[in-house]
């Protein structure tokens, strides 16, 4: 059975913020944080969908940003 457009829209959008720099995989926030690096794009890829679903449950304020001490990096740009 074919997905829905809406869960290819989110799933495009979602990888769009994974890229690999230096080696390591990271992912981007909607606060604009950069999260990584991670070994493996499905390392990264899952640490994405925990930290889209903690937003979402309400267990992680927007104002605050998952910050799990030895991955995140510096913000780019």
């Amino acid at each position: 059975m074919a997905q829905p457009d809406t869960y290819n829209a989110q799933a495009k959008y979602r990888t769009s913020r994974m890229f690999m720099d230096k080696g390591g995989w990271y992912f981007r926030t909607r606060e604009g944080d950069t999260v990584g690096p991670f070994a493996e794009e499905l390392e990264a890829s899952t640490q994405l969908e925990v930290y889209i679903r903690l937003v979402n449950s309400g267990l992680l304020p927007f104002d605050e940003v998952l910050r799990p001490a030895p991955v995140l990096a510096k913000r780019a740009g």
